[in-house]
C-alpha cells in the first residue's frame, strides 16, 4: 500500500491557513466577532472566479488558475501574513517567503508542481496569474466593504498604527469624506487592468485582456454600488422562511 503521510502533512499545512487571519483588518482593528483568515480568503477567490467564469474568455486555463488560487497564499501557512505597515521590509518578507516557497517545493514538490505554480504566480508569468491577481485585489476590497457596511470600521481608533492611518493616500481620502471601503475600493482598482505590453507578454488579443478586466471590474462595481445604497447585507431578507425552521427532537 502507497503511503499517503507526505499528502496528509502538506494538507495539514494548509489547514493552518485556517488559524491564520489576514492582517490587513487585524491592523485596522475591525470591530467584529470574527475576522476572515487565509483559508476563507482562498474560497472566496474560487468562488469569484467561478461565478465569473462564463463571462471570461475561453482562453484561460481553467486548471492554472485554480492551482493559482489554493497555492499562492500557502507560504503564509509558514510566513504567517506580513504587511511592511508592521515594521518589516521589503527584503525581509521576499527573504522569508522565498524560504518558504524552497521548503514547500523541497518537501511537496512531487505532490503539486510548486515550484511552477508558485514562482509563476510571483512573477506574473502568465495570463492566469495575472487574473487571479486581480481578483485577489478585488476581494481585498470586498473584505472592507463588507466590513464598512456591517460599521464594523472605526478610522480613529487610536490603536491603528499611524504609518497605516496617516499614509498619505487613506489620510486625504479620510478628509475628502471617504470612509475604510471606499479607499481600499479605489485603491486596489487600479490593479485591474492589463495594459498593451502585458497583452504581448501572454500572447493575447486587447479584446479578450479588455474582457478579463471589465468582468472582474463589473464583479467590483456591483458590490461597491450596493454598499453605497445599503443593499449588500439583505441577502437574507428573501430566503424562504420554510427552510429556516424546522422541529428538532432532543433526547
Amino acid at each position: 500500500m502507497e503511503s499517503f503521510d507526505k499528502q496528509v502533512k502538506l494538507f495539514m499545512i494548509f489547514d493552518l491557513l485556517g488559524d491564520t487571519e489576514r492582517t490587513g483588518p487585524l491592523l485596522w482593528h475591525i470591530e467584529r466577532k470574527r475576522i476572515e483568515d487565509i483559508k476563507n480568503h482562498i474560497l472566496d477567490l474560487l468562488l469569484i472566479f467561478r461565478i465569473l467564469q462564463d463571462k471570461l474568455p475561453k482562453i484561460l486555463d481553467y486548471n492554472k488558475v485554480v492551482d493559482y488560487i489554493l497555492c499562492h497564499d500557502l507560504p503564509e501557512a509558514i510566513t504567517g501574513d506580513i504587511t511592511k505597515f508592521e515594521g518589516v521590509s521589503e527584503e525581509e518578507i521576499k527573504r522569508v517567503t522565498n524560504l518558504a516557497i524552497e521548503y514547500l517545493i523541497k518537501n511537496f514538490g512531487d505532490i503539486l508542481d510548486f515550484k511552477t505554480i508558485l514562482n509563476n504566480y510571483e512573477s506574473r508569468a502568465d495570463i492566469e496569474a495575472k487574473t487571479v491577481h486581480m481578483i485577489d485585489k478585488v476581494h481585498s476590497s470586498s473584505t472592507f466593504i463588507k466590513y464598512q457596511s456591517e460599521k464594523n470600521v472605526d478610522m480613529n481608533n487610536p490603536d491603528i498604527i499611524p504609518e497605516l492611518r496617516y499614509h498619505p493616500f487613506v489620510d486625504e481620502k479620510i478628509k475628502d469624506g471617504y470612509d475604510l471601503a471606499d479607499i481600499f475600493y479605489e485603491f486596489h482598482l487600479k490593479a485591474v487592468k492589463i495594459s498593451d505590453e502585458e497583452c504581448s507578454k501572454y500572447g493575447i488579443t486587447r479584446i479578450d485582456a479588455d474582457r478579463i478586466v471589465n468582468t472582474i471590474r463589473l464583479f467590483a462595481n456591483a458590490m461597491y454600488k450596493q454598499k453605497l445604497d445599503g443593499t449588500l447585507l439583505n441577502v437574507q431578507d428573501d430566503f424562504p422562511i420554510e427552510a429556516m425552521e424546522y422541529n428538532r427532537n432532543r433526547i
